[in-house]
């Protein structure tokens, strides 16, 4: 994951050099154990643990620590469950954003892997022997981790001896002891004991979880055992082939029914209610009541195994929808700075043949301020004006909003369902933004009922993908992004806060996002830009952009009408030059292998045309591997 790697931090075009930090994105892992009373408070049912690329140990330490939390297990050890859970998966752990936004906590920035527990630092080291200052017990067998800015090393121990001061380790020969050095952080992240013990957890079977399982038996002489057995909702009912025999000598008694069929430690059940209607003085073989058992317990995972089929509904694919009038193709640009809608106002109106091929203006800006002013020039000019709103809408973040209200635009550039919901009865139109995911035409349609003149086709698609969805719908409903620097992730965690000032929040970090432009510079050499947003939140877009003009032509024979420039940092020439190439493109004045052309020239990084022309088919590569 992107988020995961090592960058470098350049605030307007210089690096900042931040010594030791350089996972900027990388935050620490997740760990609301302390919420979770309170979260249940607030009427939370069910929790998630994430497992992602983790091994068993760490499933069954967190659930059970979790779980242990949630039933109030008395004699739960809140220290000794965070030190076990960071000995088996940790790479630090915080609360996330469940108190609140803090941008100096959720990233650290040194590290992107696992570490484990800190529990010390070096003290010295000599040709052999590395000294420790720890409070912890160590043993030969457990991992250490020595982590700086100047190197990071792990390895288990060989030995250990106590010292005045602490302890004292070695390591095997092989490990490199000129990584070690005293003031290095020292982390315990691995310890043989602990997981064995969590192995033992799923794989011994008196400590897997059991089902409990009530029976009821009948029977009498002369006649075949009946034994009815339910576990929750799931319930059975067999008889035995063999008759119950008048008893000879010995009598089966309950005790001995009920004995039998509660031998089930191979199987997930245990027998938590018995009861018994035997008539007296009956017999009937051990070896006919096991295979009554073992009938109960085959029936018993069959019924809770058994899943209905599955209806799939008879429909027919709509037919390829078409608008009554005919339009031409015409440019959407979405703006992100005022100075960008001055350049483009002013090259439209020296090139009025081309402003016919331009429908509208969507201003993307950071700051609200700018919105009315940019309203009043685009309304001027008489172009429809746009304003988008923000990705993600929570509970009480109406400020943007009343902002884009006062400023009056002709449309909006709808980005979630809330803010649908919330201008669903304005005098806006209104406009889907791809971040409403339409891939298909059942979610295309549904978007266009509730109010939304179009649609931009979701990013996940490549074309063939897309082609599809075009079939079966009206596609002058569908807008089409042909040029753009791709958004990698959005995020609450902003950069600016966190590494350009000491504040945890909008609040005390004296919005460095005003003052300056952020890019993290991949080890490739890239330079990704950051913004954010009028919520502080920060979108990392890609640092090479992605231009679909190759692929023009053909949407337009397909009936596309409606395709978007999107820009970020460009200057005035650069986004004159960028919106008057795909204005010549549509306008049949130049071919789009020379648009994509131009294209490559003006990027930096030149331009790629991303997933659109990947389309391989997917592989599950855990059954591939299986099947090998």
């Amino acid at each position: 994951q992107s988020c995961r790697l090592d960058y470098e931090l350049y605030v307007d075009g210089e690096r900042k050099d931040l010594v030791d930090q350089k996972y900027l994105v990388s935050p620490k892992d997740l760990c609301g154990i302390d919420e979770l009373p309170k979260l249940i408070e607030l009427g939370v049912e069910s929790f998630k643990v994430e497992g992602r690329l983790k091994g068993p140990e760490y499933v069954a330490s967190v659930a059970n620590n979790y779980r242990q939390v949630i039933d109030k297990n008395s004699g739960f050890d809140r220290e000794a469950a965070l030190e076990e859970m960071e000995l088996v998966y940790s790479r630090g752990f915080y609360s996330g954003w469940l108190n609140g936004v803090a941008h100096q906590e959720l990233v650290d920035g040194t590290f992107s892997n696992k570490r484990g527990r800190l529990i010390g630092k070096v003290l010295a080291v000599d040709e052999k022997w590395v000294t420790l200052e720890t409070k912890n017990e160590l043993v030969p067998g457990d991992g250490l981790f020595f982590a700086d800015h100047k190197s990071q090393i792990g390895g288990n121990i060989y030995q250990v001896e106590k010292t005045q001061n602490g302890l004292r380790v070695s390591f095997s020969k092989d490990f490199d002891l000129d990584q070690v050095h005293a003031g290095q952080k020292l982390y315990l992240s691995f310890r043989d004991k602990l997981n064995k013990e969590l192995n033992k957890t799923y794989t011994q079977k008196e400590k897997l979880k059991r089902l409990p399982l009530s029976i009821l038996l009948k029977g009498a002489i002369g006649s075949p055992l009946e034994l009815s057995a339910s576990v929750g909702k799931h319930a059975i009912s067999i008889t035995s082939e063999t008759i119950l025999d008048s008893a000879r000598s010995k009598p089966m008694t309950s005790e001995d029914f009920k004995s039998i069929l509660s031998g089930l430690s191979h199987t997930p059940y245990i027998v938590t209610e018995f009861q018994s209607e035997i008539s007296d003085n009956v017999f009937i073989h051990q070896k006919a009541v096991k295979q009554l058992k073992q009938e109960m317990v085959k029936k018993l995972n069959e019924k809770r195994l058994y899943r209905s089929p599955l209806k799939i509904n008879d429909f027919e694919l709509p037919k390829t929808k078409s608008s009554s009038i005919p339009k031409k193709a015409q440019l959407n640009l979405v703006l992100r700075t005022l100075d960008q809608v001055k350049a483009v106002i002013s090259f439209l109106e020296k090139n009025p043949n081309l402003k016919d091929y331009l429908s509208r203006i969507v201003v993307d800006f950071e700051f609200g301020k700018d919105f009315t002013p940019a309203i009043k020039m685009l309304k001027a000019a008489n172009i429809e004006s746009a304003i988008a709103t923000t990705r993600i809408l929570k509970p009480g973040e109406y400020h943007n909003f009343r902002l884009i209200e006062r400023a009056k635009p002709d449309s909006l550039l709808i980005r979630n369902l809330g803010a649908l919901n919330y201008f669903k009865d304005s005098d806006f139109k209104l406009y889907g933004d791809f971040s409403l995911n339409v891939t298909n035409h059942i979610t295309h349609d549904y978007l266009i009922s509730k109010g939304l003149a179009s649609v931009c086709a979701s990013y996940d698609m490549n074309t063939e993908q897309l082609d599809a969805l075009i079939q079966y719908i009206d596609p002058s409903t569908l807008e089409v992004t042909v040029h753009q620097y791709m958004p990698e992730f959005h995020m609450e965690h902003c950069v600016f806060a966190a590494f350009l000032s000491e504040g945890n929040s909008f609040r005390d970090c004296g919005k460095p996002c005003e003052k300056h432009v952020v890019h993290l510079k991949d080890m490739y050499g890239n330079q990704h830009e950051i913004k954010a947003d009028q919520e502080c939140r920060n979108t990392m877009y890609s640092s090479i952009p992605q231009s679909a003009a190759t692929l023009v032509n053909d949407w337009k024979a397909r009936g596309i009408t409606s395709f978007r420039l999107e820009a970020l940092h460009e200057n005035a020439e650069e986004i004159v030059k960028k919106t008057s190439t795909y204005l010549e493109l549509l306008a049949g004045e130049i071919s789009s292998e020379d648009a994509y052309q131009k294209m490559g020239v003006m990027e930096r990084y030149g331009v790629t045309t991303g997933q659109l022309l990947n389309t391989r088919t997917y592989k599950d590569r855990k059954k591939t591997n299986l099947s090998n």
